[in-house]
Parts: structure tokens; C-alpha cells; sequence
């Protein structure tokens, strides 16, 4: 005898068939209209009197602008209707990372066409960072990352001094200019002891049914890097780093894959401080410690560079990877991207060489089991004395289990390493990005970093209608080798656990907000206990350590490949 619930849960089962069904209509069909509705992440309320002042701080959100999302859109009226078409609308949408989610749908109309109906939930756009020194305030970021819901991100900055100047900055990045999915990209920032300026406007490769890309970028930074030695001083060294690359590629069919063609010009210059200091609490104080006492020696050079790339990759939408339970594509298949670029003689360049990067990735596997691989690149060949140099790169292998949709174990191997630098290198073992967690204080440093981690990660589910919670548990195990790194040393395996209680705002959220609580297992005098608040996006499989990219000598392939 059927019961109200199985009436209803048949009539359920049986629209869920129907739209299927509907969907699976789009292809061929004209596209007769497009709506488009967009939802805020309904995460906070404020009464009217009070909004003005909540939107000038950044709390008060603006929901996505219907024409902003169209823009995106890869479907128009008046055009067939295909599943490709679709699912890539669909997938470039989830890609902005001011949107926690989207779908796409084809309906069909009564005449015979389909109509396409897009929704999509917007992020938290609060952007807001604290940090405190000795109980007061040292620095704050303020900002909304979706400005008058036009997909702008926008922060101030500003951070006390002390004994050094005090330090302000704005960051804006557009996702979209014109009309176009352009990305403007805008730093101007000076800190107490150096300064970034940069300017960026380009058309990154998306998706494989766009056919060309381009970049403009240049970039004047002026910092210290900050190398740690065994008395747990830190020495700093100077430089400044100017840099500007513009070019484009075009896509090409090639049995049925995607190959990429195309050229880049890149200007470097970089002045290296003729020694390293101390940065005291009473200012700068004079080192000439062996391992940093110079003289370094300057770079100037212009190379005009072969850019080359191949891919042969679908992408399937899973939940609860990266993110805690929201929507993710990963790619499956093969991609391969290089640049190989020649110095020229031009503008005063000082170096005669061949530079040659590389970016590769691999995925295979299923909603419930998918393992990857990603490893980055790059060389420099001295054809002066016939030598090597400026080799640098790292990677991630990982592998995604999940024995029940509201859980997840990860594992995974990182490694991240340089070697005959120019400019100083050095890796440290508690490296807030890319290091073992639990070892924040060590002062085990080197020129090789490889660290293993497993996690098993599992989703309470919604406690409001706004917050999702989960829970992880953790072990990183991780060691350095020496190489050339000032005061670097070949180290043991360094094991450290933990616990972390995550979060998404809204529950569909790709953000993933952390409150790790680490502690270190192996003897480290220096190593403490730590805890970390960090917060993560499901955007990219490997997103490299600050503490390497910031080493690169040149333009990498993803500078206009975007990869996953």
C-alpha cells in the first residue's frame, strides 16, 4: 500500500527523470532564450539603515550581475544547443572564483528549440586579515572580492612599521574587461622594507573551444627574501625585480586533441644588493656571514620564446575533494605545456643563453577513486661556459578515495627543490606553504624539500542553513636535502600530526576554511606545537609553494595555459 511519503518520493524520482531526459535534448537544437538567476550566499542579513556602511567594509554583498554571468556563457540565442557547449558554460562558470557554484540546463520549449537556464550561488566576497604582534595590531587587509557584483576583487592593506616605514597597499583584480572573459590584475604596494608594483591584462586558455589566448604583464618588485640560519637569526637579502612578458598562442586541432602554438618576449633585470643584513627590531644592521657575502651578480636579459603545448583531457564534476562537499571538475587525461625561449642581443641584454620550462599533468580515475599528477620546471643554459644553472621545480602526486560520499582520504607527495641559483635559494622544513605541519619553529633548512601526507577528512554535514562543518585528521612526514642552500642541511624524516575542524560558507562553497591544530612527533628542539587558520580554494590540483615561485627565473607555460 503506497504512503504520502512514497507518493511523494516517487513523483520526486520521476521529475528527476524527466529533467534528465530534458537535458538530453540539447544537442542540435536552437537556443531560443536564456535565463539567467543568480543567488547570494544568504550567509548575513543587515537592515537597510546599516548597509551603506556594511558594503564600504567589504560585509554587505551585492549578488552577481546577470550580464556578468552571460558573458561567460559559450551559448547564445539563435545558436545550436550541444552538450559540449554546456557542460563547459557550466564548468568555466564553477571556474570564477567568485562563484561557489553553477549549473547550466537545457528545457526544451514548445517550438521545438530549448531554452538554457543558468543558476549560480555567489562566494562570501568578505575579504578581511589580521595579524597581531606582541598583542596589538601589526597589519590589516579589508576588502570585498565581488564589488558591486560586477566579479572585482578589491583590498586595502595597511601594516605598522615599527622601527621601519609604515606600509600600505591596494590590490584589484577584474575577471572579466570589455565585455570579455579578460583578466585585468593590478598590485600597487609598499611594504615597511620594499615595494610591488605590477600591471597584468590577458585571455588565459579556459577551455579548448576557445581559440587563441594572449598576455601582457610587467611587474617591479622590490624585496628582501629572508634566509634563516642555525641560531635561528634571520639574514635578508635584497634585490630589485623587474619583468615583463607579452605574447599569445593559438589552438590548433590535431587528431582530435588540442595542441597550442605560439611566441612570448620576456624582459628580466634584477639588481641584487651588494650585501645581505639583519632585520632588527632597531633597524638594519650589516652581516657578512659566508654563505651571503656576495658580491651577487646582476641579470639583464631579453629572450624571445617558442611557446608549445598538447592536451588530451575530458573533466568530470565530483564533490567533496579539495572542497568539503562542493562541486569540483578535475581533469582525466594527459596535458603538456613548454617554453623555450632565446636570449637576444637587444636593448642591452647581458646574457648569451637558452631557457626552457616545463609544466605536465596527468589524471585518471572516478568520482570515488582519482589519482594525479602535476610537476613544474624550468632551466637555464649558459652558453657562455657551456653550463647549467637556475634549475628549479616541484610537483604533487596525489590520490583522492572516498569510501562514502560524506568522506574522504587523500594521500599525497610533494617536492619542491632548486639548484644553481643566481640569487640565494633556500627551502625551510616548516614552510607555512609547502612545509610538515607542526614544525612552523624549526630551523631545518635546505636546497631539496619532499614531504608525504595522508589525511582522512569527513563532513558533519549543515548545522544553519549557511555553514557546512567537517573534520580532519592528519600526518605529514617530510625531510630536506642540503644541496647548494645557505646554511642548508641533509636532514631526517620529520613526522608531525594533527586535527582541523573545516568549514564552507554557503554549504556549497568551494572555499574550504581550516583551524588545523599540529603538533611535531620526531625530536626538533625548536619545533612547537602550531596552529594554523588557512583558507583554501578547489580551483587548481597544485598550486606551488610562494617560497619556489617566487625563485623562478622567467614566464612558465601556465603564464597563458590555465592549467587544472
Amino acid at each position: 500500500m503506497l504512503t504520502s511519503r512514497s507518493v511523494l518520493c516517487l513523483l520526486a524520482g520521476l521529475a528527476l527523470v524527466a529533467n534528465e531526459r530534458a537535458a538530453a535534448q540539447c544537442d542540435g537544437k536552437i537556443v531560443s532564450g536564456v535565463r539567467i538567476v543568480p543567488r547570494d550566499p544568504s550567509f548575513i542579513r543587515f537592515p537597510r539603515s546599516l548597509r551603506p556602511v556594511a558594503r564600504a567594509v567589504g560585509l554587505h554583498h551585492t549578488t552577481t550581475k546577470a550580464d556578468v554571468i552571460g558573458h561567460f556563457l559559450l551559448l547564445s540565442v539563435g545558436q545550436p544547443c550541444t552538450e559540449r557547449l554546456r557542460a563547459e558554460s557550466e564548468r568555466i562558470l564553477r571556474f570564477q572564483p567568485f562563484l561557489a557554484d553553477a549549473t547550466v540546463r537545457a528545457v526544451p520549449d514548445s517550438a521545438g528549440a530549448v531554452r538554457i537556464e543558468v543558476e549560480t550561488i555567489d562566494e562570501i566576497p568578505t575579504v578581511f586579515s589580521l595579524r597581531v604582534r606582541n598583542g596589538s595590531p601589526a597589519a590589516l587587509r579589508l576588502g570585498n572580492s565581488n564589488v558591486a557584483g560586477r566579479g572585482i576583487y578589491l583590498a586595502v592593506r595597511g601594516e605598522r612599521g615599527f622601527p621601519y616605514r609604515n606600509g600600505v597597499g591596494i590590490q584589484l583584480v577584474a575577471h572579466q574587461m570589455f565585455g570579455r572573459p579578460y583578466t585585468l590584475a593590478v598590485v600597487a604596494d609598499r611594504t615597511p622594507l620594499g615595494s610591488t608594483l605590477s600591471f597584468a591584462l590577458g585571455h588565459v586558455f579556459i577551455t579548448d573551444l576557445q581559440r587563441i589566448a594572449w598576455h601582457i604583464g610587467i611587474r617591479d618588485v622590490h624585496d628582501y627574501r629572508s634566509f634563516l640560519r642555525p641560531d635561528g637569526q634571520s639574514l635578508a637579502l635584497g634585490a630589485r625585480r623587474r619583468f615583463a612578458d607579452y605574447g599569445g598562442v593559438l589552438r590548433i586541432g590535431l587528431a582530435g586533441r588540442s595542441a597550442f602554438v605560439g611566441g612570448l618576449v620576456t624582459h628580466e633585470l634584477v639588481t641584487p644588493a651588494a650585501q645581505a643584513v639583519i632585520v632588527s627590531d632597531s633597524g638594519f644592521v650589516a652581516d657578512t656571514s659566508t654563505p651571503l657575502a656576495g658580491p651577487f651578480a646582476s641579470v639583464r636579459n631579453m629572450r624571445l620564446n617558442t611557446v608549445v603545448g598538447v592536451r588530451s583531457v575530458t573533466f568530470q564534476t565530483v564533490r567533496g575533494f579539495d572542497a568539503l562537499a562542493g562541486a569540483q571538475d578535475v581533469a582525466t587525461g594527459v596535458q603538456f605545456g613548454a617554453i623555450v625561449g632565446q636570449s637576444v642581443p637587444w636593448f642591452g641584454a647581458a646574457d648569451h643563453d637558452v631557457f626552457l620550462s616545463g609544466d605536465f599533468y596527468a589524471g585518471f580515475g572516478s568520482r570515488t577513486s582519482f589519482a594525479a599528477l602535476r610537476i613544474e620546471g624550468e632551466a637555464r643554459h649558459d652558453q657562455n661556459t657551456d653550463r647549467w644553472d637556475s634549475m628549479i621545480g616541484s610537483g604533487r602526486l596525489a590520490w583522492y578515495v572516498k569510501p562514502s560520499s560524506a568522506s574522504v582520504l587523500i594521500g599525497s607527495g610533494e617536492f619542491a627543490g632548486g639548484q644553481d641559483e643566481r640569487f640565494p635559494f633556500q627551502l625551510r622544513l616548516g614552510s607555512r606553504e609547502g612545509g610538515v605541519r607542526g614544525y612552523h619553529g624549526s630551523r631545518v633548512v635546505g636546497g631539496l624539500r619532499t614531504v608525504a601526507r595522508f589525511e582522512a577528512r569527513r563532513s558533519i554535514g549543515q548545522v544553519t542553513r549557511q555553514v557546512a562543518l567537517g573534520l580532519a585528521t592528519f600526518a605529514d612526514a617530510g625531510r630536506m636535502w642540503a644541496g647548494d642552500a645557505p646554511f642548508g642541511v641533509d636532514s631526517r624524516t620529520k613526522v608531525g600530526v594533527g586535527v582541523g575542524l573545516l568549514a564552507a560558507i554557503p554549504p556549497q562553497s568551494r572555499q574550504l576554511w581550516r583551524l588545523d591544530v599540529a603538533a611535531p612527533v620526531s625530536a626538533d628542539a625548536h619545533a612547537r606545537w602550531e596552529v594554523r587558520l588557512t583558507v583554501t580554494r578547489a580551483r587548481d590540483f597544485w598550486r606551488e609553494p610562494n617560497d619556489v615561485t617566487r625563485a623562478r627565473a622567467g614566464a612558465a607555460p601556465s603564464t597563458i595555459f590555465t592549467w587544472p
